[in-house]
Parts: structure tokens; sequence; C-alpha cells
């Protein structure tokens, strides 16, 4: 699949409601978690990048590069609200999405690009998988996004595969792609 026909979509409007603090402001490795998103994706060729962020987040601390921003004023009610609101800003030609969570900091670029590059034309969803966990990044095609836009709540697109509505290829993964920042801990468990 053509990589300029997809949109990126780098959700970091989560409450960090178990960290206890504002997480993706927190130092890992020496910078913000978020930048580590950021920084990984920043030559990933797609049609456009959007990050989803919460009303009053920080962002004057990160170098976004060419990210659009997007607010997300409903980010209490859930991811939903955050996969919606970048889905209704994708333009018109895009064949798919590329999901991808900021509290994610070893997800490379490369993972992005392998994940374009193994596409099939008939492929839903693909996603990567390690030790029987779904991963980061996740591709949705277009013709799921009309079920994707009825998703509420904290629930993510991998709830159209738990209910039937769309087939998931999965690629085996490493454990960066499964692993996310949840609580001050987990920054020193990789």
């Amino acid at each position: 699949m053509e990589s300029n026909s997809v949109s990126l979509i780098l959700l970091a409007a989560g409450e960090s409601s178990r960290f206890g603090d504002e997480k993706l402001c927190s130092n890992f490795r020496g910078k913000p978690l978020l930048q580590w998103s950021l920084d990984n994706l920043k030559n990933v060729g797609v049609l456009n990048k959007f990050l989803i962020i919460k009303p009053g987040f920080e962002l004057n601390r990160f170098d976004t590069g060419s990210f659009k921003i997007l607010i997300n004023d409903d980010y209490r009610k859930g991811i939903s609200t955050s996969i919606v609101r970048g889905l209704c800003e994708c333009a018109e030609e895009r064949t798919g999405i590329v999901l991808m969570l900021a509290d994610m900091p070893l997800v490379s670029g490369e993972d992005v690009e392998f994940l374009l590059e193994s596409l099939l034309p008939e492929d839903e969803m693909v996603s990567f998988v390690y030790d029987g966990r779904k991963g980061f990044p996740t591709f949705i095609a277009k013709k799921l996004f009309p079920e994707l836009l009825k998703i509420t709540g904290d629930r993510g697109a991998f709830q159209l595969v738990k209910n039937g509505q769309a087939k998931i290829r999965e690629i085996e993964g490493s454990e960066r792609n499964v692993f996310d920042i949840d609580s001050p801990e987990d920054r020193l468990q990789i």
C-alpha cells in the first residue's frame, strides 16, 4: 500500500490516572515520554500525521515536527473519542490509518514502515503481536471507518475485532511493540 494514502494518528489525550501525574511529560531515559514517540515517528512518510492531545496539555515542551495538533475536548469519555477526533480530520483520499499510542516510547518509525509495506489488498486491520498480546502500530482500512466512528467509551479499534466486525492479521513483533508506560515503575522495566 502506498504510505502517502495513509494517515498516522498518535493518541496522547489520556488522563494518566494510573500514573498519578501527566505521564507524557515525565522523564524516560533523558527526555519527556511523548518526545520519544514524536522523534521515532518524525520521518515516517504518510499522507499526514495527527497528534491528539487534551485541552491544557503542555505542548510547548515538545518538538512536534510535522504533526498537526488536534485537541480532543471529549477526552474524558475515553480513547474512542481521540480515535474519532483524528479520523474526522483525515483527508478523503486516505486508504487507511495507522494508530499509535504516545505512551509506547520504543515503537519505531521502522515498525510503521514495515507494517505499511506488509499490507495486502484484502487487509481490514493489521497489528503487531508479541507473546500473545496485541501491540502497535495498528493499521485500519478505510472500509472499517464507518464502524470505527461508532465506537464509544474507553475502547479502541480492537473492539471491532472482538465484536466480529473486522478481521485482523497479526505480524510477529517484539517486546517494544507491546511495552507501554502506565505507572512510574514501568519506566524501569525495559
